[in-house]
C-alpha cells in the first residue's frame, strides 16, 4: 500500500485524502448498493472538504491525475466505461499476526522511512520501555513524526497532571527520552506488534519479520 506514498506529497496529506475517499466510498456504497461508483460523485465533495478549489488545483498538488493517484494503492480499482471513470475499493486482506523489527541507526533513516501503523498495532521502543498503543484509526507517517507525535501527546498529558508532581515528572522524562531518540545518538530498535498483518514499513530494507 505504501508504494502510493512515493509521490512528493506529505504523508499527512495523502493519508487525509485516502481517509476521505474511503469514508465517502463506504457511505455511497451503502446508499447505492453497488461496488463500482462514479468518481465524479466524490470530486466536488473531496476537493471542497480538503480545501482545493477544483480538480486542476488538486491534481497539481498530487502531481498527477486523480485516477492515477487512486490506482497507485492496491486496494483501489479504477476503470473507465462509456467515457466515465469508476472506483471500487476492495477490503484489505488480513494476514497472520506478526512482529516487525527495525534497527534505527540515523536521523535520516527516521525521516526517510514511512510506517503504516494499523488500527490495532502497537509500537514498542525497548530502549525506553515505551509503547505507542493502538489508535482509533490507521496512522501513516515517517518514523520521525510517529515518535515526535508520541512525545507531544505525553507532554500534553503531563500538563493535565497538576496535582501529581511525581507522576508528571515521570511523564516529562519519557517525553524527553523520545525527543532524544530523534537525534539517534546511538542505534535503537523499533518493534511493531501487528495482530492482523496490516502494518508496513517503506522502505522495508532491514525489517525483520517474525510470526506471533
Amino acid at each position: 500500500m505504501l508504494a502510493g506514498f512515493s509521490r512528493n506529497v506529505s504523508h499527512q496529506e495523502i493519508e487525509r485524502i485516502l481517509g476521505e475517499v474511503e469514508q465517502w466510498y463506504s457511505t455511497a456504497k451503502d446508499q447505492a448498493g453497488v461496488d463500482w461508483l462514479p468518481l465524479k460523485g466524490i470530486e466536488n465533495f473531496l476537493f471542497n472538504d480538503l480545501g482545493y478549489e477544483d480538480v486542476d488545483e488538486f491534481e497539481d498538488a498530487i502531481q498527477g491525475s486523480f485516477e492515477s493517484f487512486l490506482a497507485s494503492f492496491p486496494h483501489f480499482e479504477v476503470k473507465e466505461e462509456d467515457g466515465k471513470s469508476y472506483l471500487k475499493i476492495n477490503e484489505i486482506k488480513k494476514a497472520p499476526a506478526r512482529k516487525l523489527t527495525l534497527s534505527v541507526t540515523s536521523s535520516k533513516q527516521l525521516l526517510d522511512t514511512c510506517l503504516l501503523k494499523a488500527v490495532d498495532a502497537q509500537v514498542e521502543i525497548p530502549h525506553l520501555e515505551f509503547v505507542i498503543g493502538p489508535e482509533q484509526k490507521r496512522h501513516i507517517d515517517s518514523l520521525y513524526q510517529h515518535i515526535a507525535e508520541a512525545a507531544e501527546n505525553i507532554e500534553q498529558h503531563a500538563q493535565m497532571l497538576g496535582d501529581s508532581p511525581d507522576e508528571r515528572a515521570k511523564v516529562v522524562a519519557a517525553a524527553e527520552g523520545l525527543r532524544a531518540l530523534l537525534d539517534v545518538e546511538e542505534p535503537f530498535e523499533l518493534i511493531v506488534l501487528d495482530p492482523q498483518g496490516l502494518s508496513e514499513f517503506n522502505p522495508a530494507d532491514g525489517v525483520r519479520i517474525e510470526e506471533l
